[in-house]
């Protein structure tokens, strides 16, 4: 597990004190986020992005991930059923689940409606 403090120390401005692991050229050419930029271009654009990460603002997302959330949650219970378990490949949900929370952040529907 990640120590809090070492996080909140990599991700903040001193970018210059920790490098990133080498990229694909594939994933480096199609695109171009904090994963892949590097020192002054890095500090930019977190300096762009860092207002929508801002914990009032992430506090009023919490009722969208709540709902979001229960729904998944009631849909794996209705596939675990009488049974009591059930295997399931969660990664292609989560990633639903990530799209249907920020469809609804930013769109006010969900991910299936948008």
């Amino acid at each position: 597990m990640f120590d809090p403090k070492v996080m909140k120390e990599m991700l903040s401005d001193k970018f210059s004190n920790f490098e990133k692991p080498p990229v694909n050229p594939l994933f480096f050419a199609l695109t171009r986020s904090l994963t892949s930029l590097e020192g002054e271009k890095w500090a930019k654009h977190k300096r762009i992005i860092n207002p929508a990460f801002h914990l009032d603002k992430l506090k009023g997302m919490v009722p969208t991930f709540l709902t979001s959330c229960s729904k998944m949650i009631e849909k794996w219970k209705k596939l675990v059923g009488a049974e009591g378990s059930f295997e399931l490949d969660i990664w292609p949900k989560l990633e639903y689940l990530l799209e249907d929370v920020i469809s609804s952040i930013a769109f006010g529907s969900n991910y299936k409606d948008g």
